[in-house]
């Protein structure tokens, strides 16, 4: 397929603010690719050139695009710069130099998108010395063959920045559309997504083994299984109305959730956002390998930084261990202990549809507990005050709170889902009108005075999963550090669009001065929630929800758009506290 072919329909995607409409182009348009290269298209419509958990990186950051722009157009790096800075992102700068065709620019041929996938490809595996060098190259070869409008997202796509709004859920329902005919027909590739988070290969299945082949994607080890998540509740007591007879409650830990693979003496660790940081935790492989007793696994748990005593310290001071450099010397600074608390896979045999009593009872056979590798601290019970004591327990050894988890026949694991098994219960729940939320940043209000020249505000979204879109909810300005707005504009910049995404849900009263693609999520406190016009979160049909007095407390790095507090979380905790 001509690269032209596949940039029309970003042109089109970039243009529309309805989500409908641009499932209708996206799988109008699956239909006419074929099964060899769908997984492909399907990667280069998130702005990808493989699944998340490669650890694939294109390795270019700004500059060495800007480079590769100069190279192809003939034109000198300074005037690049200049027009980068006055378009606002280098992938229309490059669309404007090769408009005007520089000097030395020759039109080469016709680009494919398979050689535009091939030479990415080529470009992320350059290493080492002349490296940069060979990824300037290669870009500005693909520059020079592409079209004016093929370089605007041939750069965005180096730069991850693709700005259409397009996101997993969104090529997952036009995947649906154009090979079953239904968009209902997206639970059964959702729940093989959930299984096998690698768009490629559900858009590969479906496109030539339809539901059938969909229906028989399983576990595969060193591929990430995409982690369950817990609902919340207001009141402690409300647990039991979630889950009936015996109760396990686990501390909940102020740390990094971590997946681990192991297979063939090889272990692999992934994130809640499905990165592969193995890199990171050389002490954690160790213990893995020395005290579970499996020749293969996947099981989960919550790596937390450790004091000198053993005590628990600040999710931030892990953070520290988020790092390409100096790994050995953090591993003496800042030592970890994994808490596992579930198993998925064990020995060629699948657990997820297993109860949670059965997989707690086969880690605990594989596990030799150690000082940095021990189980989750748990009670099982099915007295509330016995809870609410474990939970204050908890609260004085450094956790965050508890999970509430449902020990009945059917409790399985249920990968991607945030259901009623699972229910966390943290310390700020536990003081009235104060609700820690995750939320998403889709847009920022200019400052005014002081903050002149960056942003005064942030306007941000909770998730509405069934319409995989974010309504807005608050606008948040309070809570940061002089240096933390100082660098606002800088770190939203590549998230930067001319319009509001399609995925995002907010009145036409609400005009922030720049839109953001939904990317970066933030922990904020508020101190309640309450009703409001101006907002789209679970919106009644006259009012949306809003928080009163929000206050930043810190980035969630370890999570994606999608795992941010959902429409539905929102609308659950103002019922309860009405």
């Amino acid at each position: 397929m001509d690269f032209d072919k596949l940039v029309a329909v970003y042109g089109e995607l970039e243009k529309t603010a309805s989500g409908n409409q641009m499932r209708e182009i996206l799988s109008e348009f699956f239909k006419k690719v074929s099964a060899e290269e769908i997984n492909v298209i399907a990667y280069l419509t998130l702005g990808r050139i493989s699944s998340e958990f490669d650890d694939i990186n294109l390795g270019m950051a700004d500059q060495m695009v800007l480079k590769a722009i100069a190279v192809a157009g003939g034109r000198d790096e300074t005037k690049v710069k200049k027009l980068s800075k006055e378009k606002g992102d280098l992938g229309l700068a490059a669309e404007e130099i090769i408009k005007t065709k520089g000097r030395t620019l020759v039109p080469i041929g016709t680009l494919t998108v398979k050689e535009v996938f091939e030479k990415l490809h080529k470009l992320a595996g350059a290493e080492g010395s002349g490296s940069q060098d060979a990824k300037i190259s290669i870009l500005a070869s693909l520059l020079q063959k592409s079209s004016p409008q093929g370089a605007k997202y041939l750069c965005r796509i180096v730069l991850s920045t693709l700005r259409m709004g397009v996101g997993e859920m969104t090529v997952l329902d036009s995947l649906a559309i154009a090979f079953t005919g239904e968009k209902k027909n997206k639970e059964f590739l959702e729940n093989a997504y959930n299984i096998c988070p690698d768009v490629g290969i559900i858009a590969g299945t479906i496109a030539s083994s339809g539901l059938k082949g969909i229906n028989k994607i399983g576990i595969r080890v060193g591929r990430p299984i995409k982690m369950m998540l817990c609902q919340r509740v207001e009141n402690i007591e409300d647990i039991k109305e979630h889950i009936e007879g015996k109760i396990a409650v686990e501390e909940k830990y102020d740390g990094e959730r971590i997946q681990a693979h192991k297979s063939k003496d090889k272990i692999i660790l992934f994130s809640r956002r499905m990165e592969n940081i193995t890199h990171q935790f050389p002490d954690i492989i160790t213990e893995l390998n020395q005290n579970i007793s499996a020749k293969e696994f996947v099981i989960e748990g919550e790596a937390v930084a450790i004091g000198k005593k053993g005590e628990f310290l600040p999710f931030q001071t892990l953070m520290q261990r988020r790092r390409k450099y100096d790994i050995e010397k953090y591993v003496i600074d800042i030592p970890v202990r994994l808490h596992l608390f579930d198993v998925l896979y064990l020995n060629g045999e699948s657990y997820l549809e297993e109860s949670y009593l059965k997989r707690i009872k086969v880690l605990e056979k594989i596990i030799k507990p150690s000082k940095h590798l021990v189980q989750a601290k748990r009670v099982i019970t099915d007295d509330i005050e016995e809870v609410e004591d474990f939970f204050n327990h908890a609260l004085e050894e450094g956790c965050e709170g508890i999970i509430a988890k449902s020990t009945a026949e059917d409790s399985v694991y249920q990968a991607g889902t945030r259901g009623w098994l699972w229910i966390k219960w943290k310390r700020d729940y536990s003081s009235e009108m104060k609700d820690t939320v995750d939320l998403v940043v889709v847009g920022a209000f200019a400052g005014q005075g002081k903050r002149s020249g960056g942003y005064g505000a942030l306007l941000c979204a909770v998730y509405n999963e069934k319409d995989d879109s974010f309504e807005t909810v608050s606008k948040l300005g309070t809570g940061f550090t002089d240096e933390q707005l100082e660098e606002l504009p800088k770190m939203l910049n590549k998230y930067k669009l001319n319009h509001k995404s399609a995925r995002v849900n907010a009145r036409k009263e609400m005009k922030p001065d720049v839109w953001f693609e939904p990317r970066l999520v933030v922990e904020v406190l508020a101190a309640e929630i309450t009703q409001s016009p101006i907002h789209t979160a679970a919106f009644d049909g006259e009012k949306g929800l809003a928080l009163r007095f929000p206050r930043f407390m810190k980035y969630r790095e370890d999570k994606k758009a999608e795992q941010a507090t959902t429409a539905k979380e929102l609308e659950q905790m103002w019922r309860k506290k009405r």
